[in-house]
């Protein structure tokens, strides 16, 4: 274990938080409690567990750092509180209100209660009582009328019933009680009033947030892992104590069962199947001995153990097909290991596609083969993307920025720097009314002039960026920057080329101090050397943690990516019939007042059709979809519009 180092609790945290959940330490909510109370004890704060049923796993079987006995205020169990049997639920409440007294918590932290038979008025009731009172997101059970995943049901937007298609799978729930489950959650956390929601991914948030419109707040406390114990670690070595052969790569998994669904058992199956003598897959979790061809490694919760684990893989291959955030993955990136995985849920918030890992289309089998295929021989990836990935989990999931995390949410203070901006979606300046000629002979500014700079940083990075390679001329980088400042929450490249417009969209987003979440880039290209000189480029200035990377066109992007762009760097195809289509696109992917920075308008060869830049983006404004608002370097600045339906 490694020591903590000791954080005497500020004044503005509360002195003793109370954790509340179902079976203690087991699993995967259960680890990810665990750690969040060793991040909680860390900030000086004394904390408690009261649970259902803890199974005889205590914090010292599961803890990565030394326990102070100061602090540790121990886990007690209470499953003789349970409604249907022979308590009524207000029995029920007034019980677990004595219970909750003993440990006298400022604040309650609610987990899971998927298998504990305990009332949601116990919320309320924690709160009348004078506790605050903080319901953890870890997957759908908060939302739904029953289920921790709804899969393709839609019910729980409309109102879960008694027509609930998985109603005696668990959390099983009679189905006459689950309508009236799915209102008592929208009394308890919808409106400015409501329970106190913290979610797990970004991705959950906003699930949470389509379910329950009226929401008053919820925030987003990633999860974390020991950064100390889950690190890089000799290959060979592992495997020897593993007793893992060493002849070929090894592609690990992991699950708490494989048994479940959710966690894609006959996908891992047939992808084993397809891949039996180029590569051995292993995996730790129970059930996974069903699977031929897969070595089983038994299921464990020692972090020790489960390092060893991740450091003995070459691959990490994640099937879980719904996942709120995907904590082995997490695990896998922080030990340096390039990952595979389904493209679902929050998935995307921890594999940067292309630079630490792959997400390949939910459950295709298929394209999972291929990615391990393509990854295992492609040694310039697997160099670079297994050491990003450390670097990026090491500063987005270490226990350090975890509980810095828990820091700013306890205490009220909002985390600032960069990120989550209110877009500004339209450019100032005054109607185009001359002539086409005109207005090609001249420089008209969208913000500033051409030559007035936003910022130091600004003249810096646009002198800096001009020895990147890439296609943009002068005027093209200038403005590209000034986007990422006003509108880069999430910008769009089509065509990447080489990183350079990347990076100068990024560093103008990362300048904008007002931004309090970090911006995010994608970028597409359909060639491989493309997207592997982005990806060096990007690594080399620090920027990986932003981007994610597409190898294919705009048309299969949209449909496989829900992202809202707040501006566009429009390049790519420059046949007519590929900017054409590309822009028509994008006339439906985006919203109204999206900046769009088209690329090569002003080049020469429109004029002899050797491309079709210009005459596809002068139909697509004419048409309606556009407004022309200047031009910049080689590139036009249009604006999205919305045609009346």
């Amino acid at each position: 274990m490694i020591p903590v180092t000791d954080q005497r609790r500020t004044p503005d945290l509360p002195r003793r938080v109370l954790f509340l959940n179902d079976v203690g330490f087991q699993y995967g909510a259960g680890i990810a409690q665990s750690r969040q109370l060793e991040c909680i004890m860390g900030l000086g704060i004394e904390a408690g567990v009261l649970t259902w049923a803890h199974g005889n796993i205590q914090l010292e079987d599961v803890a990565t750092r030394v326990i102070d006995p100061d602090l540790w205020l121990g886990i007690r169990e209470v499953n003789h509180l349970e409604c249907g049997k022979t308590l009524a639920d207000s029995a029920v409440v007034a019980g677990l209100l004595m219970e909750v007294a003993r440990f006298q918590p400022e604040v309650v932290l609610v987990g899971n209660l998927h298998a504990a038979r305990w009332p949601f008025q116990l919320l309320t009731a924690l709160r009348d009582i004078g506790c605050r009172v903080i319901t953890f997101l870890h997957d759908a059970y908060l939302f739904t009328g029953r289920c921790a995943y709804p899969g393709s049901c839609t019910l729980y937007l409309t109102g879960c019933n008694d027509t609930c298609p998985t109603a005696s799978q668990y959390p099983a729930l009679e189905p006459a009680l689950i309508a009236g489950a799915w209102r008592t959650r929208r009394e308890l956390f919808g409106g400015p009033n409501g329970i106190e929601i913290v979610a797990n991914s970004q991705w959950n948030k906003k699930m949470f947030q389509t379910a329950l419109p009226a929401v008053g707040h919820i925030e987003t406390v990633e999860l974390s892992a020991n950064e100390e114990i889950f690190k890089p670690g000799d290959k060979h070595s592992a495997r020897r104590e593993l007793g893992l052969p060493d002849d070929r790569p090894i592609v690990l998994c992991a699950a708490v069962n494989f048994q479940e669904a959710r966690k894609g058992g006959q996908q891992l199956r047939d992808i084993v199947a397809a891949l039996q003598g180029e590569v051995t897959f292993a995996a730790f979790g129970h059930n996974a001995q069903e699977i031929p061809g897969l070595i089983g490694l038994g299921y464990h919760l020692n972090a020790d153990k489960l390092a060893r684990a991740y450091q003995a893989a070459d691959l990490f291959l994640s099937t879980a097909t719904e996942e709120a955030f995907g904590q082995t993955i997490m695990e896998a990136q922080l030990c340096g290991v390039a990952t595979i995985a389904f493209h679902a849920g929050g998935v995307d918030e921890i594999i940067r596609n292309e630079i630490t890992g792959k997400l390949v289309r939910n459950g295709d089998v298929a394209e999972a083969v291929a990615a391990i295929r393509t990854m295992v021989r492609d040694a310039r990836f697997m160099l670079v993307a297994g050491p990003w990935a450390r670097v990026y989990a090491t500063a987005r999931f270490s226990m350090r920025a975890q509980e810095e995390r828990w820091r700013h949410y306890l205490s009220g203070h909002v985390l600032t720097g960069t990120g989550l901006n209110p877009p500004t979606l339209d450019y100032p300046g005054n109607d185009l009314t001359d002539g086409e000629p005109e207005m090609l002979k001249r420089y008209r500014p969208s913000w500033p002039g051409a030559d007035t700079f936003l910022t130091a940083e600004h003249a810096a990075i646009f002198e800096r960026t001009s020895a990147l390679p890439g296609r943009q001329a002068p005027g093209d980088s200038f403005k590209l920057y000034e986007m990422g400042y006003h509108a880069g929450d999430v910008i769009l490249e089509i065509g990447t080329f080489g990183g350079r417009s990347a990076t100068v969209a990024l560093r103008g987003a990362l300048a904008n101090p007002a931004r309090t979440r970090a911006p995010q880039f994608y970028g597409i290209d359909i060639f491989d050397d493309s997207i592997t000189q982005t990806r060096q480029i990007l690594a080399g200035e620090m920027l990986g943690q932003y981007c994610h990377l597409f190898h294919g066109v705009l048309a299969e992007f949209t449909q496989r990516w829900s992202i809202t762009p707040t501006m566009v760097f429009f390049g790519g195809d420059q046949s007519y019939e590929g900017c054409k289509a590309g822009l028509e696109i994008l006339a439906r992917y985006l919203r109204a007042g999206t900046p769009i920075l088209v690329h090569d308008y002003l080049n020469d060869e429109n004029e002899g059709g050797k491309i079709g830049v210009r005459r596809a983006a002068k139909e697509w404004a004419a048409a309606g979809y556009g407004r022309l608002l200047g031009f910049h370097g080689c590139c036009a600045l249009y604006v999205v519009q919305k045609l009346e339906n």
